[in-house]
């Protein structure tokens, strides 16, 4: 049966018409008539290709951002973890017994397992430093898969920019030739400012795939570095070098925090919700601002524009809205301070 059907096969094969193979068709030459088309479709994907990169410069700052935040809450988990660390050991140093126990092994534990070695042994170690370290963990981890996540999204950004690039350069190439051996220089200058456009797009691409900040969230930075530092040392009291204007203003103040932290303020610097930093719509922009609510006090730097609720006046950060003791929303009354 096989056989015959093989054979049946054969014989059909034979009785079918040769089939003249078909030739693909040269593609057409470009000629000067095709350049309106090709500059015009250049200078689309080139403007689109912009944008794109404009959108992944957005999203870079606040990738870098991002690795600021990290950086600083990876220092103060260390802090807190040193501090356990030192306490748990004075513990075990203080009990000869537990000490002699376990004196070839301090170097290796964690802290917490210290922690929990001298509270079996009934030596005292403060609770409050235990539950530090194990908050600071759990933030900075939470807080490393937000910027692994965040990161992988820009990647993707990174790629459709310089895809719509590789899209571009085509276009400019076969422009180009057209403008070349017609000697047409108008067009060569048009396509010359084209390239640079597109060279400038991949200078851009590079330097946002590199975990760095921007020139101006870095100099922001850097110009509130000492200002942040004087107020987180003041508490509730007014920072040095500075007085009271009486310039005063009463209000709600909400707060933000973990959704934005990395993204640029309208200073540049890069949100961070542990800073003593705040949003105001009217003062100017490195206001320093006394704050009272709920029978506490704190010194605020005005660093980003919000809050864009009606009704409420200021928007402050995690730090600043954890040191008035609330969570939601507060009723609060602001006064401006200026340099002595």
């Amino acid at each position: 049966m096989r056989v015959a059907r093989l054979l049946s096969a054969a014989l059909l094969a034979a009785a079918l018409p040769c089939l003249p193979s078909v030739a693909h068709a040269a593609p057409k030459p470009l000629t000067s008539a095709d350049l309106p088309r090709l500059t015009q479709e250049l200078s689309r994907v080139t403007q689109h290709a912009q944008q794109l990169s404009d959108a992944l410069n957005r999203a870079a700052a606040q990738d870098g951002g991002l690795r600021v935040a990290y950086a600083r809450l990876d220092d103060a988990r260390y802090a807190a973890q040193l501090a356990l660390d030192v306490q748990a050991r004075h513990a075990y140093m203080a009990n000869d017994q537990g000490f002699s126990a376990w004196q070839y092994q301090l170097a290796a534990p964690s802290a917490e397992i210290l922690a929990t070695r001298a509270a079996a042994a009934g030596l005292d170690v403060d609770q409050r430093l235990v539950d530090a370290v194990t908050t600071q963990k759990k933030a900075v981890a939470a807080l490393q898969q937000q910027a692994d996540a965040f990161r992988n999204k820009l990647m993707g950004q990174a790629q459709a920019v310089l895809a719509e690039e590789e899209t571009a350069r085509e276009l400019y190439l076969q422009a180009k030739a057209i403008a070349d051996a017609e000697h047409l220089a108008a067009v060569q200058a048009q396509l010359d400012a084209q390239r640079a456009a597109l060279d400038n797009v991949s200078t851009e691409v590079s330097f946002a795939l590199t975990p760095a900040q921007t020139a101006r969230a870095r100099q922001a930075l850097d110009d509130q570095a000492p200002v942040n530092a004087l107020l987180e040392q003041s508490g509730g009291a007014i920072p040095a070098g500075y007085v009271a204007t009486g310039q005063t203003a009463s209000g709600i103040a909400s707060w933000y925090g973990p959704g934005f932290v990395g993204r640029p303020t309208a200073s540049g610097a890069p949100y961070d919700q542990e800073r003593l930093t705040c949003a105001n719509k009217e003062l100017p922009l490195g206001t320093v601002i006394h704050v009272t609510a709920n029978g506490y006090a704190v010194n605020c730097l005005v660093n980003d524009r919000g809050p864009y609720v009606a009704g409420r006046i200021l928007d402050m950060s995690l730090a600043g809205a954890r040191a008035l003791g609330y969570s939601g929303l507060a009723q609060v009354t602001i006064e401006v301070l200026t340099p002595a």
